[in-house]
């Protein structure tokens, strides 16, 4: 998925093509590049190529690619690829703890080359489910030709340093409850960041209990049972709130830092599961769809134009084809963008794919597919 903009002609290509990119930058990649007939340049920054005054040859290409630093294989999506270890800590298996000790017989040689005290390296070495810190760990395993994977495999619980600690299985997070995580995040929930406390901390709210109970089921189903806090507004409305550990997980799997704001995060693209594309939009579907019977129409809306393209975008990963962006302005609320799903194939395949937990919508996405089956 990219965009891309070209020019033929007598004038000076480049800054046709840095303009065509500005205004391609919308659609939110990371990467901004020139083709020519001599050579290629890439960034990796998209905006870098904006201060490039560098003038190319007259025939080009220009385009968007995204480039990741995050995994995008289903089978590699292991949690911990999506962390930054220098933020967390983690306990390791006594087995594990064992062939560690077993392979270091300097403890000054290793902690003067992994820059930690001596102190330190006994304890990781042998004091049981002691809390290391994460890249101290993997540098300990780099200066005994202990790969990463290995590291993996042999954690069995992580924390921030002011937060409560998960266990988990560490397999991969190709889980519908995962994606469905995420949705409701982009949708009804949020997280909450006090950077200079160190506090993350996701939460979701929703009037509907059925909602609320689907999502700390899903956060039970992927992190165990840890602690979460809950409450109920004066507005009625159910709040669920997870942990730092958690939602510094959140901010990362979101890509927070690098777009400050919310958007599908760029792995969701590359899954080519419509079972878990399918549950990451039918969490967003139940807390910003609606849906119309008389109409023949189901749409979705938000405020950030940004994200009604990228959620636009997932639609039509599993095979639903939607209609245009429109905007709805209004004198008293909020200018809304949205998108709709309308043509009986696109309906079925949407119910399909897709549907409703929420109860009403659930009934009534019944009540338009009745319609098309003449019942």
């Amino acid at each position: 998925m990219c965009g891309i903009i070209g020019y033929i002609g007598s004038s000076k290509a480049a800054p046709i093509l840095i303009e065509g990119l500005k205004r391609l930058e919308y659609r939110g990649y990371d990467s901004a590049g020139f083709y020519t007939i001599e050579k290629v340049k890439k960034q990796k920054e998209k905006s870098l190529f904006m201060k490039s005054k560098e003038v190319i040859n007259n025939l080009n290409i220009s385009h968007f690619q995204k480039f990741e630093n995050i995994p995008t294989k289903e089978e590699s999506m292991n949690i911990l690829n999506f962390i930054k270890f220098e933020k967390y800590y983690c306990q390791i298996n006594t087995l594990f703890q064992k062939s560690l000790k077993d392979k270091t017989f300097n403890y000054s040689k290793v902690a003067r080359k992994i820059n930690v005290s001596t102190t330190t390296i006994s304890r990781i070495l042998n004091v049981e489910n002691y809390w290391i810190n994460f890249q101290t760990l993997l540098n300990l395993a780099k200066f005994l030709n202990i790969t990463q994977k290995e590291i993996f495999s042999n954690i069995t619980s992580i924390k921030t340093y002011n937060s409560f600690p998960i266990s988990f299985n560490l397999n991969n997070l190709t889980s519908p409850s995962f994606f469905r995580l995420i949705g409701h995040i982009l949708g009804d929930g949020r997280i909450h960041v006090i950077k200079n406390e160190g506090k993350y901390r996701p939460f979701y709210d929703n009037k509907r209990q059925e909602l609320i109970n689907s999502f700390e089921k899903d956060v039970i189903s992927m992190f165990g049972n840890i602690k979460l806090y809950k409450r109920i507004r004066k507005s009625k409305v159910n709040e669920i709130w997870l942990p730092t550990t958690l939602g510094y997980l959140f901010y990362g799997f979101m890509q927070y830092e690098r777009y400050g704001m919310k958007r599908i995060p760029s792995f969701v693209y590359n899954i080519q599961n419509s079972k878990l594309l399918g549950s990451l939009l039918q969490a967003l579907y139940d807390d910003e769809g609606y849906l119309y019977p008389q109409k023949n129409m189901i749409l979705i809306s938000q405020k950030s134009k940004i994200l009604v393209n990228d959620i636009r975008e997932v639609v039509k990963l599993v095979g639903i084809k939607p209609n245009p962006i429109l905007i709805h302005k209004s004198k008293t609320r909020t200018t809304m963008h949205y998108f709709s799903i309308t043509g009986r194939e696109n309906i079925i395949l949407f119910a399909k794919k897709i549907g409703f937990l929420h109860p009403e919508k659930k009934k009534k996405l019944e009540i338009l597919i009745n319609k098309y089956k003449g019942k």
